[in-house]
């Protein structure tokens, strides 16, 4: 029983890294899409930007170690990072075209569809109280983000968002199953080549050469990015899918402290009692999941 509660507490904990990162990546694409160090860069640059120094990092750290690439599945690969790619272009197009709160809503039900996707396809048991967390996680999210779905039932932009939302949903279940097969250096390397080709193509576009504050920044959020996945990784290795995905909107209270901390944007009512409901969620989840057997 002790050896199970530290395997929840580990999943719990890198699914929370996992967030804490990605919320900073969040932080630096907004200061990045601003005009604070020059002229703001474009979300497909910021994108590019990325994936091209994730993949840096994850090549120097797989040539310095001598990590060999041993049996990849190109399909899973291309299907994972293409899903990805999907998801987060949608999310960037259909943020100015809907009001961004409604985008980011839409899209942040996509840990919905990767519970459900992880039953039906990976087979993961059932249990009705982490729909319940994972019900109660996503009101909290929707309090922080406050959407207005008042004309969303004639706008096709938002079905398109939705089924941005479902490709990210099912981008989890493929690296769920990477990680039965592939090392975490090697799918982190696949996956940002494969990511690095694919942004390349449209951010030529949209380029625009960055100050050297800018190059920084771009520098950070590949590197921020990076620990994102690796702590993602090592949290969906750890637990089934369905467990460790509700803790993904505690990603929206690391945003939260960050806008604090670095643009003095104090919280509201309705941001804590968003973040504070987020918290309740993981808490109760954490304490059905450790007590579940008695």
């Amino acid at each position: 029983m002790f050896r199970k509660n530290n395997k929840i507490i580990f999943g719990i904990f890198y699914m929370l890294a996992a967030s804490a990162f990605i919320g900073g990546t969040a932080v630096v694409a907004k200061i990045l899409g601003k005009d604070y160090f020059g002229e703001p860069l474009s979300p497909f640059q910021i994108s590019q930007s990325r994936f091209f120094y994730g993949f840096v990092f994850v090549l120097i750290f797989t040539f310095f170690n001598k990590i060999k690439i041993e049996s990849p599945n190109p399909k899973l690969h291309l299907a994972r990072t293409s899903l990805g790619w999907i998801g987060a272009t949608i999310l960037f197009g259909s943020s100015s075209l809907i009001p961004v709160n409604d985008a980011v809503a839409l899209n942040f039900s996509n840990p919905i569809f990767a519970m459900m996707f992880s039953i039906i396809l990976l087979k993961e048991k059932y249990f009705p109280y982490r729909w319940i967390a994972m019900i109660i996680t996503f009101s909290g999210a929707l309090i922080l983000i406050r959407p207005d779905f008042s004309n969303l039932y004639v706008e096709p932009v938002a079905l398109v968002s939705i089924f941005g939302a479902i490709c990210l949903g099912l981008e989890a279940i493929f690296i769920k199953l990477l990680t039965k097969y592939e090392k975490n250096t090697q799918i982190l390397l696949i996956n940002n080549c494969i990511g690095l080709i694919l942004s390349s193509l449209v951010v030529i576009f949209f380029w625009q050469t960055p100050t050297f504050l800018q190059l920084l920044f771009c520098i950070l959020i590949g590197f921020l990015m990076i620990c994102a996945q690796i702590c993602f990784l090592i949290a969906l290795r750890s637990n089934t899918l369905n467990f460790v995905i509700p803790f993904f909107y505690s990603t929206l209270i690391f945003v939260l402290f960050y806008d604090y901390l670095i643009f003095r944007e104090l919280p509201d009512f309705l941001s804590l009692s968003g973040s504070l409901l987020i918290m309740i969620g993981g808490i109760y989840l954490f304490l059905k999941e450790t007590n579940k057997d008695f």
